[in-house]
Formats: structure tokens, sequence, C-alpha cells
């Protein structure tokens, strides 16, 4: 009797904690499905549950808001990126899983992340690193650029930046004929076949071109002081040493051309 005292709570016990763990031990399915998809059908297992009108899902441990069909089925409409996650079904008031199922939205691209633009005086360079993909491959990268300032209190529109399809592969672009000492806004993102990922904007000033400043203070020093009388030597010299050439050029032409008419032996 002592005996029987001992493992009937013991029995009962075990039942108790090992019943749920045999429904976390059902494989988990899974299932994929694009943004913006009108229906999406999700049977309870293999077999149809009798009677469905007792099947119940559970989301994030609470009984999912969604549709359950009269064949147990659960009913997802106009998919987006809250519905995902792991579901699970069984019969009502049981304490262990019939199916387990992960549902996983494709989207659009995330947002691209490290986005830099290093400018120089007319060319900036933008470069990116992708977060993601959104479930489907990125076809291609787009870039834009536009003046940071406005216009009667308008900024100028967005300027597509060639190419407009930027290669998959690539991970910079460059932008040419900016003005120097100029602030722009820049913004690149990826696509996909569902679409646009979000874009990402960078505000950066190109340099100041200070080249034309330097060529004039070198062309003007010593303005002051310079004699013009050198620079009239110099040019006279010049000149002499070019005449000096031109003499010495006719007289082996004309040379030349007395010896060509001279009667050979």
């Amino acid at each position: 009797m002592l005996l029987e005292h001992l493992l009937v709570p013991v029995i009962c016990l075990g039942i108790e904690v090992f019943g749920p763990v045999l429904g976390d031990e059902v494989e988990i399915r899974q299932v994929a499905t694009d943004k913006g998809t009108e229906n999406v059908t999700i049977p309870c297992g293999s077999e149809p549950l009798m009677p469905a009108v007792n099947v119940q899902w559970v989301y994030r441990g609470n009984r999912t808001h969604h549709e359950v069909l009269a064949d147990g089925s659960l009913l997802l409409a106009l998919v987006g990126v809250e519905d995902e996650g792991l579901y699970e079904c069984g019969v009502e008031n049981e304490t262990s899983f019939v199916d387990r199922v992960n549902v996983t939205v494709r989207t659009e691209p995330p947002p691209l992340v490290n986005v830099t633009v290093h400018a120089s005086t007319i060319l900036a360079i933008i470069l990116w690193n992708v977060a993601g993909e959104g479930g489907h491959p990125i076809i291609d990268f787009t870039a834009q650029y536009r003046s940071a300032m406005p216009v009667n209190g308008t900024l100028e529109a967005w300027k597509p930046i060639s190419p407009n399809h930027i290669s998959p592969n690539s991970r910079q672009i460059d932008v040419y004929h900016l003005e120097p000492n100029a602030s722009y806004w820049f913004r690149v993102w990826a696509n996909n076949v569902l679409g646009p990922g979000p874009p990402v904007e960078v505000l950066a000033t190109t340099l100041y071109s200070d080249q034309e400043a330097e060529l004039y203070k070198h062309f003007l020093e010593g303005a002051e002081t310079f004699d013009t009388r050198t620079w009239v030597a110099a040019v006279c010299v010049v000149m002499g040493t070019l005449a000096v050439l031109a003499a010495g050029t006719c007289a082996v032409l004309c040379r030349e051309w007395r010896r060509s008419g001279e009667p050979r032996p």
C-alpha cells in the first residue's frame, strides 16, 4: 500500500510534466509568403482533425484573431509583417499541439546600412552596405541627389544618378558635376521583386575650390617690384633667337635649292 501511495502521485506528476513537452517536440513546418498576399491557408496537420470546430490556433501564446475555416485550417487574409511568427494548432482544451507552423513574410529590402558620402570639390562618392534582402534577391540599387539650398522656399526635385539601375553587386556610386562649396542631399535604396526599400538620406557638402585663387596669387607675386625693362629684354632675346633660327633655316634651304639646280657631270 505504501508503494502504491508513492507511485500514483509520481505517475500523475509525470503526465503533467511530460504531456506538454510532447507538443514542443512536434516538428516546426516552414511557410513563406509575400507581403500583401491576399489569402494564405495553413492546414492544421497532415490530416483533418475531427471535429474541426474544436480546433484552435495559438499565436505568441494567445488565440489568433485570424479566421479558422470549417476544416480547421487557418486563413491569413492580406498578409503583413505583423503576421510573421510561430503558429500552433490543436484541439481545444488539449495540452499538446498537433501542428506547429513558422510563417515567414517576404518584404521589400530593408534600409541600407553604413551609408556615407565622401565629397570633393565637384565629385562625390556614395557608399553603402546591405543589411538584408527581404526574402527575395536584390535586383538593383537606385541613387538620387538634389541641392540642399531651397529655391523660393522649396527644394528642387530629386535628380537620378546614372546608371538608373545600379548593379546588385555594387556598394558605391560616383556623382559628377557638383558645385564646389555646396550642400547636397543624397539618397539610395535597394529594390527587389516586391518593390523599393526605404531610402536612406545623407547630407554632405562639397569642398571649396581654391585652385583659381592660388593661381592668381602666384601670378601677382612680386607684381609691385617687377621691372618691365626685364620683361622687354627677355622678349627681345626670344625674338632675336627666333630671327637667327629663321635666317639659318632660309640659308640652308637656298643652298639646297642651288645644289639641286646644278647640272650633274
